[in-house]
């Protein structure tokens, strides 16, 4: 496979969930970004946090997120290696970073960016796409912007949230972002799919797990999860 690229999970941080009223109460959140290898470059999904969004900081307390240069750097990778970014949406969990990266194509869906432009205390502008420099690339729908790398809308979260489906030596594979969660929420979303297909009842999925059913991956890795679906693990319930 030609362009068959390499995949490195990067933890950026993590923060706590408000001690009451939201789902994971008091939980800490790990926030991971992923570091493709093309041959082509390197190819970044998404950022890290910042601590300038100070409104999500004081709900969030306590927290830790770590400038994405520091990240990079303890992966023997330089700033200035990225050759190409994207976010999965722009809440400054993810996208926070993107002001290290002036003049790199960051790759985002056209609603995300009018999204966050008319939402009060969505983000923070100035770290996310109001920066010196800012190369920001929007998007309608699907976009290649590497051979063997697809941006694929995955709205839910937010309206312009995307996902990016990477093809590696191993096969197929999903980086969902926010898209959902948890793994254990794609399995369950994956399923209530698969039952509607049959005519048979079933919960509620989101309008993406479609494509993604189409895409066929061999895995999806999750910002907000350690663990990953993986296919082969659930053949044997087919």
């Amino acid at each position: 496979m030609t362009n068959a690229s390499r995949i490195q999970p990067l933890h950026t941080g993590h923060y706590t969930m408000p001690a009451e009223g939201e789902r994971l109460a008091s939980d800490r959140i790990v926030v991971t970004a992923f570091l493709i290898e093309h041959p082509r470059g390197l190819f970044l999904f998404d950022t890290g946090g910042t601590l300038a969004h100070r409104s999500a900081v004081a709900k969030h307390s306590p927290l830790d997120f770590p400038p994405i240069t520091e990240v990079l750097r303890r992966h023997g990778v330089a700033a200035g290696d990225v050759k190409l970014v994207a976010n999965c949406h722009f809440h400054a969990d993810h996208a926070g970073g993107n002001h290290h990266f002036p003049g790199v194509p960051i790759f985002t869906q056209r609603h995300e960016v009018e999204h966050a432009r008319t939402t009060d205390d969505f983000t923070d502008l100035p770290s996310v796409v109001d920066f010196t420099g800012a190369a920001i690339e929007e998007l309608d729908g699907e976009a290649e912007p590497l051979p063997g790398i697809r941006i694929v809308p995955t709205p839910g979260h937010t309206p312009g949230h995307q996902s990016v489906v990477v093809e590696t030596r191993e096969g197929r594979v999903v980086l969902a972002g926010q898209a959902d969660s948890f793994s254990s929420d794609y399995a369950r979303h994956r399923y209530s799919h698969e039952l509607s297909l049959k005519g048979e009842a079933h919960g509620p999925y989101p309008e993406w797990i479609a494509r993604f059913q189409e895409l066929d991956p061999w895995r999806v890795y999750f910002a907000h999860d350690r663990a990953h679906w993986q296919r082969d693990a659930f053949e044997p319930f087919g």
